[in-house]
């Protein structure tokens, strides 16, 4: 089958799958309305809810099947449907007065009962997660674009009140009321800047302060693009941005930018321009929403789907390679065995490798379909005190020092001291690697929280913010001579034991690994027998 048939043939797949997600969300619709009806009427106000009856009946099913019909293609009628009761929630929240940073929860929280809906259906529907990530991008769009239907709607009211009331003063004082209540709504839900035409910034939210790291005063003045940029995007991406707004264009995307801490965040952004009596942008707005969190979660979910097909490619190469290496050692051992016990030459040396070759299949095989690992109680303590050891007489020749500190000699933790060593020897071993020129590396072990975490720190070379990133991926290596299996092995056993490891590491600065595991807090059966998937 040629690339192009393969190509066609997934997005049909994917075509398919979209669509058993959306009959999902409109045979389930009328749920998906009680639970939203419950949340806004239990979070908000039972007046809240009590408006939400007064809409014609079934209009919040109808919203929920609209959602669905969208996923399965009926794009156009879907849209029209979920505008027009976007629009109706609209007139009716303002007839009865509902304040808009309470109307607009609704959205907020539709959108929450669709994703916890899904997420609980995920492994009924069968579904891969690209498609997982796809439905939920597509619904996300389909949720902001009612949500600016519906503000659009209240921008309407607004300037037919300004008008219809400019004669009462009581009158004015309540547009300047539902004016108040748009800025907290906004302030409330949304990372709200506004910059002018060049792109200084002469007003920001208390949210925006917050993922930025910067006071108000700091932010005053600044240029957006500058102070906040990571360095991620091209400045053919920001031109692009320019250009859209300068021709009065609202553009929309999604922006990573650096704290002032240097952490990175990932923003949702809107931005919506304001345009004078000539047609010019002299000023615009950021809409934005923090989608650091599900950038993670993206990330995550194609190293998992990665990690799928390593599992089944090694599941083939193990069955594949064990057979005949199986039948290699054994005619071996019938060669010495005939020659009166007396070992052929090399004979050794070829067992030695056989047990290798099969040691290296057995790593791969961590990645293969779940199988049991017998689990007991481990001492973090010695473990690494012993892979300390062996790698002690590597590291003088390459004058390198390792130095420890352990907070106590018993520290415990549930699992297999195998994987455990492995993943010590490959963490210290790439540590010393990363020192051509010699160097110290410390060792430290901890426990606090319940949880032991250890830490291993280098003087290397240091990577950058994209190797960071990609750490841990198939067959990804910093090194010249290396496979990326390594790490990729040493990431799965640790979440194989429940554990996490972080990464701090610059440019010629050297690396930090933190790896943390829950603490062993009762004794466990020994030999207890656990299945790692």
């Amino acid at each position: 089958m040629s690339n192009i048939s393969i190509l066609v043939e997934r997005g049909v797949h994917m075509n398919k799958q979209l669509e058993s997600v959306g009959e999902k969300i409109k045979e389930h619709s009328n749920l998906l309305a009680e639970n939203t009806a419950k949340i806004l009427s239990a979070e908000i106000s039972p007046s809240f809810s009590n408006s939400c009856d007064a809409l014609p009946e079934n209009w919040l099913e109808l919203y929920f099947q609209s959602i669905g019909d969208f996923l399965c293609n009926c794009r156009y009628t879907a849209q029209r449907n979920i505008f027009t009761c976007a629009d109706i929630f609209g007139q009716r929240a303002v007839a009865f007065e509902v304040p808009l940073d309470k109307s607009i929860y609704f959205f907020v929280h539709s959108r929450t009962v669709i994703f916890d809906f899904l997420f609980e259906e995920i492994d009924s529907l069968k579904i891969t997660a690209k498609t997982i990530l796809h439905a939920i991008k597509t619904i996300n769009n389909l949720i902001d674009q009612a949500t600016i239907a519906f503000s659009i709607h209240y921008k309407k009211s607004f300037s037919s009140a300004k008008y219809a009331l400019a004669e009462s003063f009581e009158d004015l004082k309540i547009t300047l009321k539902e004016l108040d209540d748009l800025k907290n709504a906004l302030n409330e839900t949304t990372i709200f800047s506004i910059t002018d035409k060049n792109d200084n910034i002469i007003y920001t939210n208390e949210k925006f302060c917050d993922i930025t790291k910067y006071t108000k005063e700091e932010l005053l003045g600044q240029n957006h693009g500058r102070i906040l940029n990571s360095g991620f995007h091209s400045e053919e991406f920001f031109r692009n941005v320019r250009e859209t707004i300068q021709k009065g264009r609202v553009w929309k995307g999604e922006i990573m930018n650096k704290a002032k801490d240097g952490t990175f965040y990932w923003v949702d952004t809107t931005i919506i321009p304001f345009l004078d009596s000539e047609g010019k942008a002299y000023q615009h707005i950021a809409i934005q929403n923090d989608i650091t969190e599900q950038k993670r979660t993206e990330e995550l979910l194609h190293k998992t789907e990665k990690l799928s097909l390593v599992g089944e490619l090694a599941a083939g190469i193990a069955h594949e390679i064990r057979n005949p290496l199986t039948t290699i050692k054994g005619f071996v051992r019938l060669l010495c065995q005939a020659a009166d016990n007396r070992n052929l030459p090399y004979s050794d040396i070829i067992l030695g490798e056989i047990d290798r070759i099969n040691q290296i299949v057995s790593e791969f095989m961590v990645f293969a379909k779940p199988h049991t690992i017998a689990f007991s109680k481990c001492n973090v303590s010695s473990i690494m005190s012993s892979v300390i050891h062996l790698l002690n007489a590597e590291a003088a020749l390459k004058n390198i020092i390792i130095t420890h500190q352990f907070s106590s000699e018993n520290l415990y933790i549930f699992g297999e001291k195998h994987q455990l060593k492995q993943v010590f020897l490959n963490l210290l071993k790439n540590a010393i690697e990363a020192m051509p020129d010699g160097g110290n590396i410390h060792v430290t072990i901890k426990t606090q929280d319940n949880k032991i975490s250890i830490y291993i720190q280098d003087d290397g070379v240091g990577m950058s913010e994209e190797q960071i990133r990609k750490l841990g991926e198939p067959f990804y290596t910093t090194k010249e001579t290396g496979t990326g299996l390594g790490l990729m092995v040493s990431y799965k056993i640790i979440q194989s034991h429940k554990g996490t490891i972080q990464v701090r590491s610059e440019k010629g600065c050297g690396t930090s690994f933190t790896i943390t595991f829950p603490a062993l807090l009762e004794n466990p059966s020994i030999g207890e027998s656990y299945k790692v998937k």
